[in-house]
């Protein structure tokens, strides 16, 4: 039984590629045991063996728990994508925008990352904001 919930998570250590690319995998899955998990993955598929060493990395780091059945380990992502999208995106800020978000905003905006719809629905969005604000 997986007994541990992503509230129990404190502190998020960085994921490498590797990593990340097979959360995303299991995040698209929920769970999978290891042959699964490497026939959802992209081709060239990794071997086997690279893919149980990432498992346990993630394990150790708290990304990734499991439970035996049989003689198979079932894993399952112990935080969700957006809540790791969230912190991920909380530490860049942090790090690279002196810790301000419409600094982030400004950067897609004068990158020309951002359409006039989106424009618009961010506008709309902090207007709500402001209007449910005491």
């Amino acid at each position: 039984m997986f007994a541990l919930t992503t509230k129990s998570l404190v502190i998020m250590k960085a994921l490498t590629k590797a990593e990340e690319q097979l959360m995303l995998i299991l995040w698209k899955l929920g769970r999978g045991f290891l042959k699964d998990i490497v026939e959802a993955s992209p081709d060239p598929k990794p071997h086997p063996n690279t893919v149980a060493t990432i498992l346990k990395i993630l394990i150790d780091k708290g990304f990734v728990e499991y439970s035996v059945k049989g003689r198979n380990n079932l894993y399952q992502a112990r935080i969700n994508k957006q809540e790791y999208g969230k912190k991920s995106v909380n530490q860049i800020v942090k790090g690279y925008f002196e810790g301000s978000p419409a600094k982030l905003v400004s950067q897609f905006v004068s990158d020309n990352k951002l359409s006039q719809e989106e424009l618009e629905d961010l506008l709309n969005q902090i207007r709500s904001a402001k209007n449910e604000q005491p």
